[in-house]
């Protein structure tokens, strides 16, 4: 005899979340929502109540909103010229979640997702224009004085070249080039090292070695597909949140 699942995600279709975290590293909301309680783990979820407190009060929350107004300005963009797969390329939001839209499959959406369609205008037909490339090249070289590599920065905005490297115009680039490198910029967040130096001088008074520490970075790093990010301190004193998560998971597994 077949059991029924009492589980309310499985009657909703959905996977528990303990299934969910069970491939994630320490560090990740899903672990903590899954019952962990390390320190890394609860420091994704104070990040993510903070992040979601700060958006609230912006006005950014991103709660489930009726899809109306998102079909109707699709709608508009397409009398216009500027298809579905234009949309889903200026607004990051993807192709089947549009067509369910459009077509009324989705009858609610989440509010960031409104906000991305009705951010999208007329303009996403120029992705090809030339724009000032100042503005680019600033956050460019921020990234790249925050200790991200020209190649690194190449590869994440999409270069599929066996020598990927930036080849943008220092004074003209395209709308859609400027668009990837602002997107980019917004997701490497970037803090105060402090806190990982005092996890680096710990691991060495318990006998690791920085290059055993660096090779267990690169470890982690490759587990989650990403190239292992820099732990010295960049000129500002400054550190990816990415190695700062990954330091405070070596440090975990190293003294546990």
């Amino acid at each position: 005899m077949n059991q029924v699942s009492t589980n309310p995600l499985a009657a909703r279709g959905l996977r528990p979340v303990a299934e969910l975290a069970a491939g994630r590293g320490h560090g990740d909301r899903l672990r903590y929502m899954s019952g962990c309680r390390c320190f890394a783990c609860r420091r994704a979820n104070t990040a993510y109540e903070a992040k979601r407190k700060v958006a609230r009060a912006a006005g950014e929350g991103n709660g489930i909103v009726p899809a109306t107004k998102a079909r109707a300005h699709l709608k508009a963009l397409s009398a216009l010229g500027v298809g579905r797969r234009s949309v889903a390329a200026a607004s990051d939001v993807g192709n089947t979640v549009l067509s369910d839209i459009i077509s009324g499959r989705k009858t609610n959406i989440r509010a960031a997702t409104e906000r991305a369609v009705l951010a999208v205008t007329a303009d996403a037909t120029g992705d090809r224009a030339l724009v000032s490339a100042k503005q680019t090249w600033k956050m460019l070289d921020e990234l790249i004085d925050d200790g991200y590599t020209r190649r690194d920065l190449a590869v994440r905005l999409g270069s599929k070249s066996r020598t990927p490297a930036l080849q943008l115009d220092r004074d003209l680039v395209t709308a859609r080039n400027a668009y990837l490198v602002e997107r980019l910029y917004g997701k490497l967040k970037f803090e105060c090292a402090k806190p990982t130096i005092k996890l680096l001088k710990k691991l060495r008074e318990e006998g690791y070695t920085h290059h055993q520490v660096e090779q267990k970075l690169t470890e982690l790093a490759a587990k989650i597909g990403d190239v292992p990010p820099v732990i010295t301190p960049n000129k500002r004193g400054r550190i990816s949140t990415k190695a700062a998560d990954l330091m405070e998971q070596i440090f975990q597994e190293l003294t546990a």
